[in-house]
């Protein structure tokens, strides 16, 4: 193949702060949203967005919260001994047995009186 025929038609390039454009919210048949642009006019002027500012609202910035700052925050490690009841596994295995080798029994009809 020829090299040349590999190579797209460049367009023109136009400075970014010439290049205007307008994008616009859609959805489609299920609801999902997308973005739908489209060159904006000659005489398109944009809309100013102003910020209204409330005096008494105020940014404190020794009291904000650096997640990445050690300290400050102390977490109980929990204990491991002492306040938990831990279960003998072995202790367990036997009661099943036991209590399989009773349920059998008493299938059997050779259930033990008390």
């Amino acid at each position: 193949m020829d090299q040349q025929s590999k190579k797209r038609p460049v367009a023109p390039a136009q400075p970014a702060s010439e290049r205007r454009r307008i994008g616009r919210v859609v959805h489609d048949e299920r609801g999902n949203a997308s973005v739908s642009w489209r060159d904006a006019p000659e005489d398109y002027e944009r809309p100013v967005l102003e910020l209204l500012t409330d005096p008494k609202l105020t940014v404190k910035s020794e009291e904000t919260f650096n997640p990445y700052a050690r300290g400050g925050i102390r977490r109980e490690t929990p204990r491991t001994s002492g306040g938990t009841a831990r279960t003998d596994l072995r202790k367990l295995s036997e009661h099943i047995k036991m209590m399989r080798a009773l349920q059998e029994r008493q299938r059997n009809g050779d259930a033990e009186e008390d």
